[in-house]
């Protein structure tokens, strides 16, 4: 009986350990570093806070999220981070050759790059930057409530939501369709025989995964428990904690 009450301790131990190990950051692991950018050249959202609250409350015992004052700060602390978020930024920022190359190379290597919003009207003048994130913005109409059809639900960041929902915002509109290069999630609906307008997708690049929301414009939009699905859905997914779909 000895015996064998210690061969299933021992067993038990084993099991434990494995799923420890396959759940990711456990009770007694670190947290991922998830680094967040909301720097503007450009535009600011007043819903910049708003963005910044949402993730605060995100933050677990898996998730610890940094957040930079600006682009330059972005190189050096890329070292132990997991992922990089553009929160609403805008512009031009200043980012120096050899810290767009260390983006890249750190998406390509495994880290997870995150976009919301604007990020798509960040880096206009870097074509590296605008293959990562999937597209280009060019423009929006004026706000409005819209119908969003969600394409695909087995990713993480849309397995909570409904096959459409209708929300009031600004809708991008990109200067190519990213459909083709991207995996889309979700689109706006613009009727039979209307254009193709994506506003969600994943793709990966090399051993990294990248996840955009064109959502985010109204400070409302972040107390949205749809655009709250997205947002923790698409980080987790982008980290690799959650592996659903792309």
């Amino acid at each position: 009986m000895i015996r064998r009450a210690l061969l299933l301790l021992g067993v038990a131990a084993v099991v434990a350990a494995c799923g420890s190990a396959a759940g990711g950051a456990g009770p007694s692991s670190k947290p991922l570093r998830v680094l967040v950018l909301t720097q503007t050249r450009g535009f600011r959202h007043a819903s910049i806070p708003n963005g910044e609250a949402l993730l605060k409350r995100l933050g677990d015992r898996r998730l610890q999220f940094s957040f930079l004052s600006g682009a330059e700060q972005l190189p050096g602390a890329l070292h132990g981070a997991s992922a990089v978020v553009f929160l609403l930024t805008s512009g031009e920022l200043p980012l120096s050759a050899s810290g767009k190359r260390a983006l890249v190379r750190f998406v390509r290597d495994g880290g997870a790059l995150v976009g919301f919003h604007s990020a798509t009207d960040t880096f206009h003048h870097w074509p590296g930057f605008i293959s990562l994130i999937g597209a280009e913005f060019s423009h929006h109409p004026l706000p409005s409530t819209q119908r969003v059809l969600v394409e695909d639900r087995g990713n993480a960041a849309t397995h909570g939501l409904g096959a459409s929902f209708s929300i009031h915002e600004e809708f991008y509109v990109f200067r190519h369709d990213p459909r083709g290069h991207v995996h889309v999630l979700a689109r706006l609906d613009t009727g039979p025989g209307g254009p193709d307008r994506p506003l969600v997708w994943c793709h990966r690049v090399g051993r990294g995964r990248v996840f955009y929301d064109a959502l985010g414009h109204f400070p409302q939009t972040w107390s949205d428990a749809r655009q709250v699905t997205l947002v923790r859905g698409g980080i987790e997914w982008a980290l690799g904690l959650a592996g659903r779909g792309c």
